[in-house]
């Protein structure tokens, strides 16, 4: 979008605004692309913030950016780590790129293939400065997949799936290593601080750097709160947790205040300066958390059904808010279906961008939504296809489709907190009205913040009820329920959002609708090429560090052929290349 559409564009929303009774005193920031800022969470469950009902994880300054912006109670991710990072950055389904399974192994040789245009790439021909701070864990084999090379000029961080949160070290099987890098380089003597705090320092002394004149596009992608439960020493005896019984859920606990606290440290330094005013803010989880399982952290999705790995509402619908000054529509609960893979062209409207100028995606603009309050952009969403686990599901308005089951059923039915109870504590308005990020909405751009009684309405419509409700147990074991393993289940999420009751004999329309729909994208899918972990990625060989393993002539051909070979190559050519590329491996291993 040239200059003078994107200034047309800002006199019409004006308009806009002014019929709301809501235009802003400083009119000439809103001509000026905002500045865009991503908080990602790692495995942070829909139980564990306040504005979803629980009071037993004190969130002050998560709830004080969602009360006073929009909840997205509908926004829906991939269930794992790597497929939602891979269809945050490109606006597409993973497994359009062969990404929709499970996380990237360290080692293992793929990531999102580097003919795709991703979300750095696109704000960078907008003007933007552009810096990502936290995991990756979208390939780097090659440097050329790693995030200097994918459109951000600053990188803080590492590349694994996760790190200890003070030695910043990634170990898989036999393989360990120092995984904490600077742009190009491993950032050696670093180890020490808590990883929330060092990379909440970073990103301030980022903020503190940038030219306020210059738009920013910087992405904090936290680990926490990732297992392993590495406690911040400075919450070690916490007395505000003593309600939690279980110690692991307790120190669990102490690593999402630690997460909450870094919002409010960053959004005091935005207003600070002077970048608050117009800036668009975004958080969610990755995925939902993982109560049991190899990595398991304690989290909770109560009351929704199924964990991380699993596509029930556990695993896929995610915590998530937006706040700007831009929204014309604040203060409320949004229930309109979003999909991760929208972020990309709604961020990309948001800065002022031309759609058309876009490659083909899978994500929707719901910028113009998200702000006025009106309208419907999307009613169905693919939630995933992965042909290896066979599992599957979509969503077609209010009606969900889910076929497959992981490890018999492991996940699918989980024993969560609740966070309710008579020991916990009543949820603390006042906390969130002192939050941090309260104080800087309010220093900084001079307004009101939303107040006690519109928070306890917001929290009431955020928070999802099922029959029967149980609230006075601190656990509940759920019922062995139904399951999609034998065959398909088709649920009603508006009457049964706990996902309990299939109804797809009583609804044949909707459930061979939302089959055909699945039938499209299996017709485009990219297979998994499921490559084993190439050990010339030993971080031994690296000095004791993981970092990219394949260059020169090798990194050409590999590269092209990964790119290329789930779409040009046929099972018999595929196979050929496979056994080319390992024949390769071998001979590196031995010069």
């Amino acid at each position: 979008m040239d200059m003078m559409r994107w200034k047309s564009f800002n006199l019409l929303l004006w308009a806009v605004v002014g019929t709301y009774g809501q235009l802003e005193q400083e009119t000439p920031l809103y001509n000026k692309p905002p500045h865009i800022i991503v908080f990602m969470a790692d495995d942070l469950g829909w139980n564990d913030v306040g504005f979803h009902g629980s009071s037993q994880i004190p969130t002050p300054n998560i709830d004080a950016l969602a009360y006073n912006g929009i909840i997205l109670n509908k926004h829906y991710v991939q269930p794992s780590c790597s497929p939602t990072r891979a269809a945050f950055l490109t606006g597409q389904y993973p497994l359009r790129m062969a990404m929709q399974g499970s996380g990237i192994r360290g080692g293992e040789p793929r990531g999102i293939p580097l003919s795709v245009k991703i979300l750095p790439e696109c704000l960078q021909g907008l003007g933007y400065t552009t810096k990502l701070i936290g995991k990756w864990h979208v390939g780097y084999h090659t440097p050329l997949h790693t995030p200097k090379h994918r459109g951000f000029d600053f990188f803080f961080g590492f590349y694994n799936s996760y790190v200890g949160y003070y030695d910043y070290r990634y170990t898989q099987g036999n393989m360990s290593g120092f995984d904490m890098h600077l742009n190009n380089n491993p950032a050696y003597g670093m180890e020490g601080e808590y990883l929330t705090d060092l990379l909440t320092t970073v990103a301030i002394d980022e903020i503190e750097r940038h030219d306020p004149t210059q738009p920013l596009f910087m992405q904090i992608n936290h680990l926490a709160p990732h297992s392993p439960l590495d406690v911040p020493n400075e919450y070690l005896y916490d007395e505000e947790l003593r309600h939690i019984i279980d110690p692991n859920r307790r120190n669990y606990a102490k690593m999402v205040m630690k997460l909450d606290e870094s919002l409010g440290r960053v959004m005091s330094k935005l207003g600070d300066r002077g970048l608050l005013q117009n800036s668009v803010i975004v958080l969610f989880s990755d995925n939902g958390a993982a109560p049991i399982g190899k990595f398991r952290n304690w989290g909770s999705n109560w009351p929704l059904r199924g964990t991380k790995y699993t596509l029930y509402e556990g695993g896929v619908r995610s915590v998530a808010a937006i706040w700007s000054p831009r929204l014309v529509s604040k203060g409320r609960v949004s229930e309109q279906l979003f999909h991760v893979t929208d972020w990309l062209p709604t961020l990309y409207s948001a800065a002022g961008g031309d759609l058309h100028d876009l490659p083909p995606i899978d994500g929707v603009n719901q910028w113009d939504v998200l702000s006025i309050g009106t309208g419907n952009v999307r009613d169905r969403i693919l939630l995933n296809i992965d042909e290896v686990t066979r599992t599957e599901a979509a969503i077609y308005q209010r009606f969900k489709l889910v076929r497959g089951s992981l490890f018999r059923g492991y996940y699918d039915n989980v024993e969560s907190d609740t966070g309710r109870g008579r020991d916990v504590p009543q949820y603390n308005t006042t906390k969130v009205l002192q939050s941090a990020v309260s104080d800087a909405i309010r220093q900084h751009l001079g307004g009101p913040v939303i107040q006690a009684s519109s928070m306890w309405h917001l929290q009431a419509q955020a928070t999802v009820l099922c029959r029967p409700n149980i609230t006075n147990m601190l656990y509940v074991n759920r019922p062995t329920l139904t399951s999609c393993n034998d065959s398909e289940c088709l649920f009603d999420l508006s009457s049964d959002p706990c996902e309990t009751n299939n109804i797809a004999k009583s609804y044949p329309k909707f459930t061979e609708d939302l089959n055909q729909y699945i039938q499209r994208y299996r017709n485009v899918l990219q297979r998994q090429l499921e490559l084993p972990v190439d050990y010339n990625a030993e971080p031994r060989r690296w000095n004791y560090t993981w970092q990219p393993w394949l260059g020169g002539v090798y990194d050409s051909y590999y590269t092209s052929f990964y790119q290329n070979a789930g779409s040009t190559f046929g099972g018999v050519a595929v196979c050929a290349h496979i056994g080319l590329a390992f024949i390769i491996i071998g001979l590196r291993t031995f010069i």
